[in-house]
């Protein structure tokens, strides 16, 4: 009788260790499923790395098209959440013959209304290129200034309306893009109702090869960061008096 109880015990714990190995391979297996989902979901989240932080910084350089010739041109700007910003554009046309502006500088704000409206309507579903290029649309307004050959900046500026679009080169928010600025630009005499000083350069296209980088600069949490700061300060120094 011993010896069949010894026996039954013996052939049944190489089956609890087989169910054992069982049950950690498929605890292993859910795992590894769920981390993968976890990183698509991450990869596919519609924001594309727009939400990593709260300010991004574009710089670009290229040349920009008008009536007169091309010219280089170099742009800068900075936007908050991928919303609203502040744009700088400047072109040179390098003393090229026959341009009526040898330089010019512009300035403005500008806003990209379809980013926050779009990702909370759970419509960034188009795959991470088409939704940086569509979310890219860009509506701005600002002043400028020209110089005619020879001159130096007018002292009067003018108006600048812009559209502008940013084609991703890769599947994120930081990186390279390729940009796209299309620009109407009304003269200070224009403005003034001086009929004699319209010239013929009022459109401005600009093509441009540029970085886009999300940063943290904490303008969301400013308020929040201040007080726990300065409780954190508090704490240091009564620490330290003790």
């Amino acid at each position: 009788m011993a010896t069949r109880n010894k026996a039954a015990r013996g052939s049944s714990e190489p089956g609890r260790e087989r169910r054992t190995i069982a049950r950690t391979l498929a605890s292993v297996a859910a795992l590894v499923a769920l981390a993968a989902a976890s990183t698509a979901h991450a990869e596919g989240d519609g924001a594309y790395g727009r939400l990593d932080g709260d300010v991004e910084l574009r710089a670009g350089a290229g040349a920009s098209f008008a009536n007169g010739g091309p010219a280089l041109c170099a742009q800068g700007a900075a936007a908050y959440l991928s919303t609203a910003g502040l744009y700088a554009h400047y072109t040179d046309a390098l003393s090229a013959d026959g341009a009526p502006v040898a330089r010019s500088i512009a300035s403005g704000v500008f806003i990209q209304p379809l980013f926050l409206g779009r990702y909370a309507s759970d419509l960034e579903r188009g795959g991470p290129w088409l939704d940086l290029f569509i979310d890219s649309v860009a509506l701005g307004v600002g002043a400028f200034w020209e110089a005619p050959p020879g001159a130096g900046l007018a002292a009067e500026p003018g108006l600048e309306l812009s559209l502008s679009l940013d084609v991703p080169l890769l599947d994120d928010a930081t990186g390279p893009f390729l940009g796209l600025r299309g620009a109407l630009r009304f003269r200070g005499p224009e403005l003034s109702g001086d009929e004699s000083r319209r010239d013929a350069q009022r459109a401005l296209l600009a093509v441009t090869l540029g970085w886009h980088h999300v940063l943290r600069a904490h303008l969301v949490d400013a308020g929040d960061r201040g007080p726990a700061q300065v409780a954190s300060q508090h704490g240091v120094a009564s620490a330290r008096s003790r």
